[in-house]
């Protein structure tokens, strides 16, 4: 009978210790790109989703900065994310992809005025590599913002000359 009390306690034990664990999944990143036309992007950025595994709850927050410009025109875009609404991350035969999206604010300002436009950012993130390693693909960074008060979407997709992505996932006991 002591034995069967002991297990019993045992299994009690692992199931609370379970259900007080945390799964985060994340990523984050800083650095400059460039895409097909040579142009640079500069970025930085901090997305998580939080798991309690008690409640199955999910919590996401994080934060995205993306700024890029013309010289000819001397315009400037930057976009801001407002609120993290999706995360999901996955392995690849390249390397680890994260994709976030959510509502974004689209700001352009050049010699003849501004404008901001609220709409929706959708970001996806690859992390071929570590920062020390400069052989093989870089990491890469796609985003694309599209609004009802635009008729073409904003679209940046390039490779890192500096910086660095992270995606990871941990689990974390409380």
């Amino acid at each position: 009978m002591r034995h069967l009390w002991l297990w019993a306690g045992v299994l009690f034990l692992a199931a609370s210790a379970f259900a007080q664990t945390l799964t985060v999944t994340g990523s984050t990143g800083w650095g400059a790109a460039v895409n097909e036309n040579g142009t640079p992007g500069l970025f930085r950025y901090d997305v998580r989703k939080v798991i309690h595994h008690a409640t199955q709850r999910e919590v996401l927050q994080g934060t995205f900065h993306f700024a890029t410009g013309n010289r000819e025109g001397r315009t400037e875009v930057t976009i801001t994310l407002v609120r993290v609404a999706a995360y999901a991350q996955r392995t690849t035969d390249q390397g680890l992809v994260a994709e976030f999206r959510g509502p974004a604010m689209l700001s352009v300002s050049s010699p003849r005025g501004g404008k901001r436009i609220l709409g929706e950012l959708m970001v996806l993130v690859k992390d071929n590599r570590p920062p020390n390693v400069q052989e093989g693909t870089a990491d890469a960074i796609a985003l694309r913002f599209i609004s009802r008060d635009t008729d073409k979407p904003f679209v940046f997709r390039g490779h890192l000359v500096r910086g660095d992505i992270v995606i990871f996932e941990r689990h974390v006991a409380r």
